[in-house]
């Protein structure tokens, strides 16, 4: 396997490294709004997209996405307040790549997983950001350590 980008080996767990750059340009949008607030002397704007920045920051550091051979998921954890979904390995289907467009301009791109739980196709969020390269190489990335899990032997 080729040096990891994405994600840090511990042990026979992979964590994903966090991404800071989708993140950071939302929070620091909401600051500039709450900052807005204070230059018009508008006190709830400021309170509200203040408030609404900080969660923002909060959430960069809950989200993981952590991918274990030794029980065989993979467990995700986006939001403040989502809690951690585990996903079986045996009842992942595929990854979709999603691009949203505004006039011609790439203005998101999310990775997102599809499984079955209880007989139902799920969808979750892996990771988001701007390029749909940089999410296609975390789905390269990802297959690789499940393909490099399904050459050990293990099952």
């Amino acid at each position: 396997m080729t040096q990891l980008k994405y994600f840090i080996k511990e042990g026979n767990k992979y964590v994903m490294k966090r991404e800071y750059g989708f993140s950071i340009m939302i929070s620091t949008g909401l600051a500039a709004f709450a900052i807005g607030g204070i230059w018009i002397d508008n006190m709830t704007m400021f309170w509200i997209f203040g408030v609404l920045s900080v969660c923002a920051v909060i959430s960069i550091w809950s989200k993981q996405v952590i991918i274990d051979l030794d029980t065989q998921e993979i467990i995700i954890k986006v939001g403040l307040i989502g809690k951690p979904v585990p996903i079986a390995l045996k009842d992942f289907q595929n990854f979709e790549l999603i691009r949203m467009k505004q006039y011609f301009i790439t203005i998101n791109t999310s990775l997102n997983i599809n499984y079955l739980k209880d007989g139902k196709e799920k969808t979750h969020l892996i990771a988001q950001g701007f390029t749909t390269r940089a999410m296609q190489n975390l789905a390269n990335e990802i297959d690789e350590i499940l393909d490099k899990n399904e050459h050990t032997g293990k099952i």
